[in-house]
């Protein structure tokens, strides 16, 4: 895996590099915005680590940048943790959002962590199984982590997008609250309130929606939280030599 680091700080960006390459990762740095958008162009990383203060350009814009050309994991880096720039990370579509000074495992583990969410699963060998849930005019393929028309098209997500569509999705028809989603996309470790649920929610809408300012798939219950109103359809194929396939609505 390739991982980008955009950081001016030349102390930290010699540990964190450090760090990278003795877990086996392959690592390139950036000082700048301009020289990002450089080792992008040459060869798109498979993860970005982002600071939000840099010298020619501001960390949100740049992510801005990088949402309107790929689905790329981003973790944002931050010296101030506060609930705007969380917000703002989300809303420009940041995978995770770790505030300095971070403990070094623990941003390995991140990085690990958003990596698993985001890159499909490796298909080894002749047995792998494939699961997707058909709702509406949508295919969320579990396995790959992909989300299609049903003609085809995939809809770029971000990992915490995917996670909170699939938890949704895997409750059809019932009502979630926001305490139950961020259990449920194990995303209680991005922000202690509610307000990053609703961002993401506010995200997949436009995504998905003919009208996201009036929802009919993904709508809002008053004082509770979220439902998907829809009639979900698991389908599920065993890849082997005697290939079976099974499906199940819920």
């Amino acid at each position: 895996m390739n991982i980008l680091l955009v950081d001016d700080d030349h102390d930290l960006r010699g540990m964190v590099m450090t760090l990278l390459l003795r877990d086996r990762f392959e690592a390139r740095e950036a000082e700048s915005g301009a020289e990002m958008r450089r080792l992008i162009s040459e060869r798109t990383p498979d993860l970005i680590l982002l600071d939000v203060r840099l010298p020619d350009a501001d960390g949100f814009d740049l992510l801005r940048e990088i949402r309107q050309e790929s689905g790329v994991p981003v973790i944002m880096l931050t010296g101030v943790d506060t609930p705007v720039d969380r917000v703002l990370g989300l809303e420009f579509g940041a995978d995770d959002y770790i505030c300095k000074p971070f403990e070094p495992r623990e941003l390995v583990a991140r990085i690990k962590t958003v990596l698993r969410r985001s890159n499909p699963r490796e298909e080894v060998g002749g047995d792998v199984e494939s699961v997707t849930l058909h709702f509406s005019d949508y295919v969320l393929d579990l396995t790959h982590r992909r989300l299609m028309r049903e003609g085809g098209e995939d809809i770029e997500l971000t990992s915490g997008e995917f996670d909170l569509l699939r938890a949704l999705a895997e409750a059809p028809n019932r009502p979630l609250t926001r305490d139950r989603l961020l259990d449920l996309t194990r995303s209680r470790e991005w922000s202690p309130f509610d307000r990053s649920v609703d961002v993401l929610i506010g995200r997949i809408r436009k995504k998905l929606e003919a009208d996201p300012a009036h929802p009919t798939l993904i709508k809002t219950v008053r004082t509770v939280g979220y439902i998907l109103a829809s009639k979900v359809e698991r389908r599920g194929a065993r890849m082997t030599s005697g290939s079976s396939a099974s499906s199940a609505t819920v």
